[in-house]
């Protein structure tokens, strides 16, 4: 990856915020015996910086493997950027090991915030997914960063929703209802013909822009022919009212995965909608509609699972036009801690430790881990949540897809300037032209080095 200007980092760190605000997880001596037959390691209490609540978990666990003290000190997502950045600016030891998202690490690289790991990319790259390796390594090639996790990509698709139109609820032959924007543009059609809505609305299409290019190569940003039918496709299906008007996080996205919706216009308070008052119109007699499917990283199956009520069960996994990750906890030693093997000790805990990895798989209850050794020996694991479906091998191998070498610093800024252009035509505000000459100018306006096609 290459390295962004200061200027470019400061955008991207603000960019960072605003994402995070949207979101809303060989052997099994690594990491252990060393801690506790050298005695090293032993009562230097570590202190943790973390957006979630996963590393409570990994902490507590490892005090009672090794009886090592960890402090772990969860921020708000949506501050934990502005908290951090100044923090480890001013090179405070206040902090061992900290943790960022993969569209943050380039930039705590950048800065120098994040301790050189080199000792552990031989066992890494043994054991653990490439894109997780990759995705903690600076654009020096030094590695910096590691997650336990791996956060491959998805269509969540309603199994009997599938057998109700088309008489098959296979993945493979489901997949291929997903396989191009063309082929998803049919299967919005044949579903709203059938009285169901292919996603909640159009934002599940985002995380198909991947393409066979980076968003932005030797200095230009590339909108090619894949990109230009994720635009049409995402208009087209929008102004057919195949999608639910129901977005990411709000009251009626959720709901939706238990059961039915009132139909909603395009101008409908969704943000101001709860569960209560959407039964209220169903009561009442409002036209409804069911969501056929859902695109999203390996964590959210498990926020459909979680919210799926009496449809529990009744869920499966396809694969979409292209594989994709999105997310995942990295942890990074803080170049300015005191206590730098104690904290690559946890590291190496959490993240290189073949028994942490299958206790964490079953601890969440679902999340995808990066070893590959515990991916492989629970491949034949069939999830009950999903209808007995082999979970972990589809994961694995969509895992296996994934091309981290199209991934850039740029990657956010241009999908959201692009979503924004998207939205302006499907709301008839602007033509496409008109959109894309908005999605340049403000790509430009961030990123000023970068090139854009002349008018």
């Amino acid at each position: 990856m290459k390295k962004l200007t200061k200027a470019a980092a400061a955008a991207m760190a603000a960019a960072m915020a605003l994402s995070l605000a949207a979101c809303g997880g060989d052997g099994a001596s690594s990491g252990t015996e060393g801690a506790n037959a050298s005695g090293e390691t032993a009562g230097k209490k570590l202190v943790v910086w973390t957006l979630s609540n996963d590393l409570k978990q990994f902490a507590e666990h490892y005090t009672e493997v090794t009886g090592n003290e960890v402090e772990v000190v969860v921020y708000d997502s949506a501050d934990y950027v502005s908290k951090v950045t100044p923090s480890l600016g001013a090179q405070s030891s206040d902090v061992d090991v900290f943790v960022g998202e993969p569209q943050m690490m380039p930039n705590f690289y950048e800065a120098g915030f994040c301790a050189d790991l080199s000792e552990l990319k031989d066992e890494a790259d043994e054991k653990l997914v490439s894109y997780v390796v990759e995705a903690g390594t600076d654009s020096d090639g030094v590695l910096r960063a590691l997650s336990y996790q791996g956060t491959p990509g998805s269509v969540i698709y309603r199994r009997d929703i599938a057998q109700a139109v088309w008489g098959t609820d296979d993945p493979e032959e489901i997949g291929k209802k997903f396989e191009s924007f063309e082929a998803i543009e049919n299967t919005a059609a044949e579903l709203k013909a059938a009285g169901y809505s292919i996603f909640g609305d159009t934002g599940a299409l985002r995380w198909f822009s991947i393409s066979d290019h980076a968003w932005v190569e030797d200095g230009k940003v590339i909108v090619d022919d894949a990109r230009d039918q994720y635009f049409d496709t995402a208009v087209n299906i929008y102004q057919n009212d195949e999608v639910a008007n129901a977005p990411e996080w709000s009251a009626p996205w959720y709901n939706s995965m238990a059961g039915a919706l009132p139909v909603l216009g395009a101008d409908a308070d969704v943000w101001g909608t709860d569960a209560d008052a959407l039964q209220e119109m169903i009561d009442s007699g409002s036209a409804t509609t069911e969501v056929f499917s859902y695109v999203m990283p390996s964590w959210g199956a498990l926020i459909v699972r979680d919210n799926a009520g009496d449809n529990k069960g009744k869920f499966g996994l396809c694969s979409g036009p292209c594989s994709f990750f999105g997310g995942g906890t990295f942890l990074a030693v803080n170049e300015f801690s005191e206590n730098k093997e104690a904290a690559m000790d946890f590291i190496k805990f959490v993240t290189l430790n073949e028994e942490t990895s299958q206790w964490w798989l079953e601890a969440s209850e679902g999340d995808v881990v990066s070893m590959k050794s515990v991916l492989e020996a629970n491949k034949d694991y069939e999830n009950p949540s999903f209808g007995n479906q082999k979970t972990y091998a589809f994961y694995m191998d969509e895992l296996e897809k994934i091309d981290y070498s199209k991934i850039t610093g740029y990657d956010d800024a241009c999908k959201d300037a692009f979503g924004a252009a998207i939205v302006s035509v499907q709301k008839g505000e602007a033509t496409k032209e008109d959109a894309m000459k908005t999605f340049y100018e403000t790509v430009k306006n961030t990123y000023p080095e970068l090139e854009v096609p002349a008018e």
